[in-house]
């Protein structure tokens, strides 16, 4: 019979192995609920309106903390009135202890069947294979397995403890990567599990060795610092497991591998395959494999990838992530006052949804024991806090394991921003170490900056062509910038040196800024002192007439799935408004530079409306007086440019400027005409979805520069009452249907993400 301790599972899995259990011995189907809906159900089921089962799924260490609970349940049962109250807990009983329970409950608890301990559960258990097969972490887990694994003939162990492997089993998390590793072994003999640091490779090759060993497997051999051991315990006849934790990573870069390392590992790799009784584990950093496989022949040619496992956030739902940040709490012993910090959706909904998620972070701060050091109520901030600078996780690979040339192009992306195509960031990298070549000596060689782009690849960076082949570069993840920029902060011989080799506009602010009252952006940027300013300003001074954009944009064609980069090739107002608002504080040269520059380009000829609400910045901002300039070439010219209603929202601020001039010109019998035109240009290309924000725009319009635009509004007053009617006939059983479906997709993620952390609460 089975032995499980299901102390191993969190309250939520032992709660849905409760219901999938009772679902096959009842016949009925079971409702599962958010922890502490309704008061006192845990699981529901119903054939009818008269006829109502409450499961409750109870999971304690002892006895006595079994019936405490217990007790206090009475009442929300007696308010209930179930027909039938049924109880399963992850504690053993006897005979009198179950007659305790069912006093308790009486007439509610029919009889002692209806209650669950220990060892039914394990009975139920063995009475369902596939309920036992999918809740294979319980299993993995079991004494008997470990056990095994204590017994079976483990070469270096000390790198396989019985207890780490107890408490990384009880942290994990079931997800497709485990069936997919299972799924490539089955199909070549080995898995190579890659991804970015952190993000859980050693637990999963762990978890595979368990279920393995527990499927027959004799021997377990580990492999650290060379593949030699390999060949040293290879045994004929033997059901073994090799696994190679950190695979090349430590060695490959201290000592370049052992002699010949590569080609041993590849004639491992096939000798593995042609054993019907071997099985080959790896695990490696991507950036790691990704520098092998340059500096390799063999892995080229061999094609080790092949049988290659990527974990990958993206692959992460948000349900799993919240599971493992449960689960690391949950066994963590954090105290209660704590885990109730993380009730309430919208904190730990900024935790599971953060951008820069990664497992090994929340691994650091349990380690670091941070509840010890922080207030109950602030431990979701805390929490947080270690999300929003990740630098753990990033510092290591950056600082020993990318040479110099792979980690200034990580920098001299960072001053780009990104996403930039690849072509650009190769000519501020050539730019950048040509410029400060007596300070790093580094030369430059496109196939060097191939094979970096190579290495970063799949790891600090991602690339992704448009349907015309044309490459981009952008971050695996954001939270590599906000380690780059912590990185960055307070080097400034560094940043001076970024900031002389900077050839484009953007890599003057996109990280660097002299605003010190916006705590955020503070975090985001890093804060420059009057040298460094000083040295921006002489840098942009020298190469103003060939300083060019770089950020890309990706666009769609509207009619088809053909997309393209864009980088935006003018932005000569928004330039000198951040010159300005920038160095402004600190280099009095910078205003008489931008009143020069805008003197010369003081009429607007651009359409966009991030350049004209720039241009009107500049108007207001500087001290033209002292410029020539005609007041109402300014208005034409601008009012020229004007290709949406939108932009008169601009076009209005002239007003004050110029309030004698602006009022002759919207007096005008021209003025109406342009605007009617633009009204009559819109109402042309408007969505139907949006016609009623084109009517407010047109209403307001007409009362601020006083025109009678009234026909228009008519015309789309009876336009949207059409689509409403329309939209009103369209709605059938089936839309709405769908519409349920889709929102009761948004809310079972949120309800189970809910029911996940209230549990936290609840024992």
């Amino acid at each position: 019979m089975n032995n499980y301790d299901f102390l191993t599972l969190s309250p939520n899995e032992f709660e849905h192995l409760t219901r999938d259990l009772l679902q096959k011995k009842l016949n009925v189907f079971i409702e599962s609920f958010t922890a502490g809906r309704d008061g006192g159900i845990d699981l529901r089921c119903a054939k009818n309106k008269s006829k109502t089962i409450i499961i409750q799924a109870k999971r304690y260490r002892d006895l006595s903390s079994l019936l405490s609970n217990l007790k206090k349940e009475v009442k929300k049962v007696n308010d209930l009135k179930p027909n039938r109250y049924i109880i399963s807990t992850t504690v053993g009983l006897s005979p009198g202890n179950k007659t305790d329970i069912l006093n308790l409950f009486s007439p509610y608890i029919q009889n002692t069947d209806d209650i669950f301990g220990k060892d039914d559960i394990n009975n139920l258990i063995g009475l369902n294979k596939d309920i036992e097969l999918k809740y294979y972490k319980l299993w993995l887990s079991s004494t008997s397995i470990l056990e095994k694994v204590l017994h079976s003939k483990i070469y270096n162990q000390s790198a396989f403890e019985l207890e780490e492997i107890r408490e990384q089993v009880r942290l994990y998390v079931q997800n497709d990567s485990f069936n997919t590793g299972i799924k490539i072994l089955k199909e070549h003999k080995y898995v190579i599990i890659s991804g970015i640091p952190g993000i859980g490779k050693t637990t999963l090759a762990r978890i595979l060795t368990l279920y393995l060993l527990s499927n027959d497997f004799d021997e377990f051999v580990y492999l650290n610092d060379t593949i030699d051991d390999g060949y040293e315990y290879f045994q004929e006849g033997k059901k073994q497991i090799f696994f190679f934790d950190d695979f090349l990573g430590k060695n490959f870069f201290e000592s370049k591998l052992h002699p010949n390392e590569d080609n041993k590992v590849v004639k491992f790799i096939e000798k593995i395959k042609k054993s019907p009784d071997k099985v080959l584990i790896l695990a490696t950093r991507e950036y790691i494999l990704n520098q092998a496989k340059l500096s390799f022949e063999a892995f080229k040619i061999n094609n080790i990838e092949i049988a290659k496992c990527i974990l990958d956030l993206d692959s992460y739902t948000n349900v799993i992530k919240a599971q493992i940040l449960y689960n690391h709490l949950f066994f963590a012993d954090v105290p209660q006052s704590h885990l109730a910090d993380l009730i309430e959706p919208k904190k730990h909904l900024k935790i599971v949804k953060h951008l820069n998620y990664n497992p090994r972070v929340i691994e650091t701060l349990i380690n670091r024991k941070i509840w010890e050091s922080c207030e109950a109520t602030q431990f979701s901030n805390a929490i947080k806090s270690y999300f929003d600078n990740p630098e753990s996780v990033w510092l290591y690979a950056f600082e020993n394991s990318l040479n110099k040339f792979s980690q200034y192009t990580l920098l001299v992306l960072l001053t780009m921003g990104t996403p930039v195509k690849i072509d650009d960031l190769e000519e501020a990298l050539i730019a950048f170490l040509k410029i400060n070549q007596y300070k790093f000596q580094i030369p430059f060689d496109s196939i060097l900056f191939t094979r970096s782009l190579k290495e970063l690849e799949n790891t600090f960076i991602k690339t992704q062509k448009d349907s015309y082949n044309i490459v981009a570069v952008q971050y695996q993840n954001p939270s590599i910038q906000d380690f780059l920029v912590n990185y960055l902060r307070g080097k400034n011989d560094l940043i001076i040196s970024l900031i002389e080799g900077s050839i484009f506009k953007e890599q003057f602010f996109n990280v660097f800024t002299t605003v010190k009252d916006d705590e955020n952006t503070l975090k985001k940027k890093i804060l420059v002192n009057e040298v460094l300013c000083n040295v921006a300003f002489e840098t942009i001074e020298e190469r103003y007439s060939i300083l060019k954009n770089c950020r890309a944009f990706k666009f769609k064609y509207s009619d088809n799935e053909t997309s393209y980069w864009n980088v935006n090739s003018d932005t000569k107002y928004q330039f000198l408004d951040r010159i300005l608002t920038e160095l402004e504080i600190h280099s009095t040269k910078a205003v008489a530079f931008v009143k020069e520059k805008f003197k010369a380009i003081i009429y607007i000829d651009d359409l966009s409306y991030s350049e004209q609400s720039a241009y009107l910045k500049l108007l207001t901002n500087l001290n033209i007086q002292g410029i020539e300039f005609n007041e109402e070439k300014i208005i034409d010219s601008f009012l020229t440019k004007i290709i949406w209603l939108d932009n008169l929202e601009l076009f209005s601020k002239l007003k004050d400027l110029f309030p004698t001039t602006f009022k002759d010109t919207i007096s005008e019998n021209s003025f109406f005409y342009k605007i009617e035109e633009l009204v009559k240009e819109e109402m042309e290309r408007v969505e139907d979805s949006d016609m009623d924000t084109l009517k407010n725009q047109i209403e307001l319009i007409e009362t601020e520069y006083c025109l009678d635009l009234n026909w228009y509004v008519t015309e789309l007053t009876k336009k949207i009452k059409e689509y409403d009617e329309y939209i009103d006939s369209q709605i059938d059983s089936d839309i709405e249907d769908g519409i349920d479906r889709m929102e009761d997709k948004e809310i079972d993620e949120g309800e189970l993400i809910e029911e996940i952390f209230k549990s936290l609460a609840a024992e």
